[in-house]
């Protein structure tokens, strides 16, 4: 002792739980003969740490692998017993005395604490700090979805209409017009085209928000505030925030796993992603619910939000343990970065450089997928049509989704109509309502207007990209309810009577069990194209394809487990 101050000393004592591990495994792991002489009691924390050097040597040497299996079990027996990974468990009493040692031999003047610890203070506070970093989250979701909506519209307003309009005048000029070659560039790749350039407005505001977040120095204060809380399923903190995103596109949120340092980490949750309800599913959900489930068609849509979030913490903790569990690290450690603001060069660089990534690994299988849809759409296998002029039920589409419907049929779903509305959601989620209503033939008569000209057509385009702009800066009073934008409503009502019939006979008289696995169905099967791509892109072609199995076999077991549930209930009820 010395001025009161304790004097810490060397070898470093360790929790009790630690040290009697020590005093247990000394003597194994002295009696071993190594290649290289060392500190039995500094080797024996090193193998509970699992540092991987101290764990090659120990397993080459003769007996080494019954001394790690000790270690093992005597490792699962400390977490057990404190409640934290034994990694963290040495780490911390290693702080600690470190602490100490910096206590005993330095002597300062007082000083007011830096700004840095003032704000994490605050910010990583036990109360406080959770609720901030849910509303930055909020911001960030919102900002994502809302900002760049409106140019999402123009982008497919542009497509559809004054690019199509051109290419089609272009084709007249070289008398193609009217050729299934005007099918192959208007209704094939320009609308493929289309497909992939709506998610650069998302992609482009999320990883500007990721860039603030991590740039700043605050995504670290979020991991470490969500570490405990994802720990259940073997992810650490950092993870959340691509899941979270996931719920506005799981495309950005596959590639914010970029944030996360171990490939381990950026596997299991790029694997949990798709089953993360994304917004685009929200329409489908909203059309199910509101034809089937009128009075209580908001607790229906909010309970496939909880089903998407039981679905990632019980499939994250099943695939933890038995598809990685080998990989998986016992501890997080994090250094907190000291606060900055952002460079606006630096995120000119990191958006410019993830969205260019997008265009270039993601866009060509978004363009392929669509173009393989319009393809099917376009083969006529039955009745009069030919090559890109086929009715809808005579085209090879309708053939493909014949041939899936029977496989549904356990989940009451067993329609061509419903299984092709499913296969174009393979595009975008986001196309299955209108997929609904011309497979359904309910799509409402528009009034024929005059053709604009092309310069009305260059008008449209600089005007709408305007109305786009002044809608996404109008989406933020929206953001905190001050709502100025005028409300669209979407009219359902013609597609309520042929979508009930057709589910009503798909399921045996079952139409409500089968509407229930059907918003389950989507929102559990594969995601789209453009996720599968970035899965691809990220993890690689073997994940990717796990991906799409593991959402294939959940889903429809999940469907059909809801509308045989139902079914059986409905017939003890006596109810249909």
């Amino acid at each position: 002792m010395s001025g009161g101050v304790h004097t810490p000393t060397l070898p470093i004592a360790h929790h009790a739980e630690v040290e009697a591990a020590i005093a247990e495994l000394l003597p194994a792991v002295a009696s071993l003969h190594l290649d290289v002489a060392v500190d039995a009691r500094g080797l024996v924390v090193r193998l509970l740490e699992e540092e991987p050097v101290a764990t090659a040597l120990v397993a080459e040497a003769r007996g080494g692998q019954a001394v790690l299996a000790r270690v093992a079990a005597v490792s699962a027996r400390i977490r057990d017993a404190v409640g934290a990974p034994t990694a963290l468990v040495i780490a911390d009493r290693r702080y600690e005395w470190a602490h100490d040692v910096a206590s005993a031999v330095l002597s300062r003047e007082t000083s007011p604490r830096a700004r840095s610890d003032r704000l994490d203070a605050v910010l990583t506070h036990p109360w406080f700090g959770l609720p901030i970093f849910l509303a930055a989250l909020w911001l960030t979701f919102t900002l994502v979805v809302e900002v760049a909506d409106p140019f999402i519209g123009w982008i497919e307003e542009l497509t559809e209409g004054p690019l199509a309009r051109l290419t089609t005048a272009l084709l007249e000029v070289v008398g193609l017009a009217g050729t299934w070659m005007e099918g192959v560039l208007v209704d094939g790749l320009l609308a493929g085209v289309g497909a992939v350039l709506v998610f650069l407005p998302v992609l482009g505001m999320l990883y500007l928000a990721l860039g603030v977040l991590e740039d700043s120095g605050y995504m670290a204060r979020a991991a470490f505030l969500m570490d405990r809380l994802m720990s259940p399923i073997g992810l650490s903190g950092k993870s959340i925030l691509p899941l979270l995103l996931g719920f506005g596109c799981n495309v950005p949120g596959v590639y914010a796993t970029r944030v996360l340092e171990r490939r381990r980490d950026r596997i299991l949750t790029g694997l949990l992603l798709p089953f993360v309800s994304c917004a685009a599913r929200l329409p489908v959900y909203v059309l199910l619910a509101t034809v089937f489930f009128t009075r209580s068609s908001g607790t229906v849509v909010f309970a496939m939000y909880l089903l998407s979030i039981a679905t990632v913490l019980g499939l994250g903790a099943v695939l933890d343990r038995v598809l990685l569990r080998a990989e998986r690290t016992s501890s997080f450690v994090l250094e907190l970065p000291a606060y900055r603001r952002p460079s606006a060069r630096v995120l000119g660089r990191y958006v410019g450089q993830r969205v260019g990534a997008f265009l270039k690994e993601a866009g060509p299988v978004i363009l392929v997928g669509a173009m393989g849809v319009w393809l099917l759409l376009a083969i006529p296998v039955t009745g009069e049509g030919r090559f890109t002029d086929t009715e809808l039920e005579d085209s090879a589409f309708a053939a493909t989704s014949r041939v899936v419907a029977p496989t549904l049929t356990p989940a009451g779903i067993g329609s061509w109509e419903v299984t092709g509305s499913l296969l174009t959601g393979l595009v975008a989620k986001e196309i299955m309502v209108a997929s609904m209503w011309q497979v359904f033939d309910a799509e409402p008569e528009e009034a024929a207007e005059d053709e604009p000209s092309v310069g009305e057509d260059l008008t449209a385009i600089a005007t709408g990209f305007l109305a786009a702009g002044r809608d996404a800066v109008l989406a933020l009073p929206a953001m905190v309810g001050w709502e100025l934008r005028a409300e669209e409503d979407d009219d359902t009502g013609g597609l309520a009577v042929p979508l009930h019939e057709s589910l009503e006979e798909s399921s045996g008289g079952h139409a409500t069990a089968a509407a229930l696995a059907l918003m389950v169905l989507v929102l559990l099967y594969v995601p789209c194209f453009a996720t599968i791509a970035a899965l691809r892109q990220e993890l690689g072609a073997r994940w990717a394809l796990l991906s799409v199995a593991l959402s294939l076999g959940v889903a429809w077991i999940g469907a059909t487990l809801v509308f045989q549930t139902g079914r059986l209930l409905a017939v003890l009820v006596g109810g249909g």
